[in-house]
């Protein structure tokens, strides 16, 4: 099973402790022990406060916040955690400067995809403080146009026409997310726990033979995912696609350089002519590198992760049908691969 993961950001001090409170009193009622993972950041009093009297494990990253932590530091830690502590979820909390698209950009690690699924994306906004804190503005305003679900939090402190203000100016970030005055992050706590997101549900096996440290994880990748219906306009922060078959390189090059509409991100393992015997794709800001799989990485499944706004499902698909490459569809659905895409979507 993978691991559900939610991410809780917003900058100090907008309620994201109140909120993860909420939230970790929900999962107990509901009989899970959730693993928090909490930043130090300055707010040292927050873990006991945060989990007095709630069922949970508590994990802390060492040097700082997650966003100062290096990528491969949160690796080994989330790696950690679902192969020693295999909680029922992660609760994991962004402090002021972690950018949402570096969270799922690990997440989706190979050696991490098929143990974890980002689930929902919860952005708290202090209405009080929108716009007021120069140094913050640009993290406040991608925290808010990742999320799924924003909080327009502390509504109780200013006027009516503030809110009215800085609800408009996130509806123009984030046209897609639901968004919820709330006064100390009062909210369906169900509603955000069960929002969006695709159920996958992954063979168990043994991740013991693991080398975490550099992503070598070799899996068949044959999990099953079960989806709520989707419509095939529905446009993805993130897409997970399992492609058959083999590119013709000159023709993958082609769409490397191409990009695609929003695309911030892509990686992955996949079979292109020529490239033998299998090419590592990473592609970033319209920058991108192939190169053939060192022969000391066993084969891995072919699979492409694509991070990004607005990306559309439909699209990417043909594009890489362009290439050579297509997909096992499954049941008669024309436009997904039941038992091996996996979306992070926004429902609206």
């Amino acid at each position: 099973m993978t691991v559900p993961v939610y991410l809780v950001a917003g900058f100090l001090g907008s309620g994201k402790t109140t909120l993860m409170k909420r939230l970790l009193e929900h999962l107990n009622a509901r009989g899970e022990k959730p693993l928090v993972l909490m930043n130090e950041f300055g707010e040292s009093n927050i873990d006991n406060e945060l989990l007095e009297g709630s069922q949970a494990q508590m994990r802390e990253l060492i040097d700082g916040c997650i966003c100062c932590t290096s990528k491969t530091e949160l690796t080994k830690t989330l790696y950690d955690i679902v192969a020693n502590d295999k909680p029922s979820s992660i609760l994991m909390e962004a402090t002021g400067l972690a950018d949402p698209v570096e969270i799922l950009d690990i997440c989706t690690l190979p050696n991490l995809l098929d143990k974890l699924q980002l689930r929902t994306i919860v952005s708290v906004v202090d209405v009080n403080r929108w716009g007021k804190v120069a140094q913050a503005e640009a993290l406040m305003k991608r925290q808010a146009r990742f999320a799924d679900i924003v909080l327009l939090n502390k509504t109780d402190l200013v006027d009516a026409a503030v809110s009215d203000r800085v609800e408009s100016e996130v509806r123009k970030l984030n046209a897609r997310a639901s968004l919820h005055r709330t006064q100390r992050a009062e909210l369906d706590m169900a509603g955000i726990l069960d929002a969006g997101g695709t159920e996958v549900i992954n063979d168990d096996k043994d991740h013991s033979h693991c080398d975490h440290e550099h992503d070598h994880c070799e899996h068949t990748g044959d999990g099953h995912a079960h989806h709520k219906h989707e419509h095939s306009h529905d446009h993805y922060l993130s897409l997970t696609l399992r492609p058959h078959g083999t590119a013709d390189k000159a023709r993958f090059n082609d769409f490397l350089n191409a990009g695609l509409p929003g695309l911030l991100r892509m990686k992955g393992f996949v079979q292109v002519q020529g490239v033998e015997p299998q090419a590592i794709v990473q592609w970033t800001g319209g920058d991108w590198e192939m190169i053939p799989r060192p022969e000391v990485l066993k084969p891995k499944p072919d699979v492409l992760v694509f991070i990004g706004e607005e990306l559309d499902h439909k699209l990417i698909r043909a594009r890489l049908e362009a290439t050579g490459l297509h997909f096992h569809d499954e049941g008669g659905h024309h436009h997904h691969d039941h038992a091996h895409e996996h979306a992070h979507h926004h429902e609206h």
